[in-house]
């Protein structure tokens, strides 16, 4: 997909995908406009985005939130405010501003819950255990109806947990890996709830990069696309291997707080079929080979 000169606007930027996407679309010669809230952007700022909207972007993606499924359970308004409500009125003003812009829109494996059968399909029920997960689910329902009514260009990615070379920053939640490798790094404590057999299925930032660009054609519009790497991996297996690669750190195990527990989901594994079929998407980057890279840039 050619982005040269495409007029691009990240909401959401100076977060950890948002950072990375930045510099790919940088590199494939994009004009970006970000809208963020470290500049005093507010994405419930409905007046300020529809000023912004005015622009016709060639393509938006849509990356600003807030996640963190115990986090969600305790702030449920400020998640709805933001995840569902924000969303929906960004996208029913695209629809009336700028109709032809393409929608990227960010979403979560959680809005499936806990998985009734392995891999995961784009079909399998929507049963979110989390405010997290059901403001994500709304916010894509709302994009699908828009979709079929007024020809919204949106294509929708619910993604597994997403890791890669970062900035050490306050844990928040979806990127495990990064976390994980942060309290090695430091020789700190690596705490696994339970025995942490569950599987999860994680795919390196920029496989994750790779797929948004991919998204930009004509055969992704409204549909809703899985994005992972495709397989399981056990929590316990993931944090053995990065006290190994790290030579720092160690494991220990304790019992589920409640809070974390109410919104566990257990094993997942993404399907990815469906964005193989459509968009060619196939990961690249092995779990090892993706710990060493992030280690190596820390």
């Amino acid at each position: 997909m050619n982005l040269s000169n495409k007029k691009v606007l990240v909401t959401g930027s100076s977060g950890f995908i948002g950072e990375n996407l930045k510099t790919r679309l940088i590199k494939e010669g994009a004009q970006i406009t970000i809208f963020d809230k470290r500049n005093g952007d507010d994405v419930k700022d409905e007046k300020k985005m529809a000023g912004t909207l005015k622009n016709n972007f060639d393509i938006i993606y849509h990356l600003a939130g807030v996640s963190g499924s115990a986090g969600s359970n305790k702030n449920a308004i400020e998640s709805f405010k933001i995840n569902t409500l924000a969303t929906i009125k960004m996208l029913a003003l695209v629809c009336k501003i700028s109709p032809k812009t393409k929608i990227i829109l960010s979403s979560s494996r959680l809005e499936y819950g806990i998985p009734r059968k392995l891999p995961v399909g784009e079909s399998h029920p929507t049963e979110p255990n989390s405010i997290y997960g059901l403001s994500k689910l709304l916010a894509t329902q709302y994009a699908l109806l828009l979709a079929k009514t007024q020809k919204l260009n949106v294509t929708i990615f619910r993604t597994s947990n997403t890791y890669g070379p970062h900035e050490k920053e306050k844990f928040h939640g979806y990127n495990l890996i990064n976390h994980f490798i942060d309290l090695a790094k430091s020789n700190k404590k690596i705490v696994i709830f339970g025995h942490g057999d569950q599987l999860r299925d994680y795919i390196y930032i920029d496989d994750l990069i790779d797929a948004f660009i991919l998204a930009n054609q004509k055969i992704a519009s409204g549909k809703i696309y899985n994005l992972g790497y495709g397989k399981g991996v056990s929590l316990m297996e993931m944090a053995t291997l990065i006290v190994e690669k790290t030579g720092n750190g160690n494991i220990i195990s304790r019992p589920w707080p409640q809070e974390y527990k109410n919104v566990e989901t257990g094993s997942y594994i993404s399907d990815i079929r469906a964005i193989n079929n459509d968009l060619n998407f196939v990961p690249r980057t092995t779990l090892v080979e993706g710990i060493i890279k992030t280690i190596n840039n820390y």
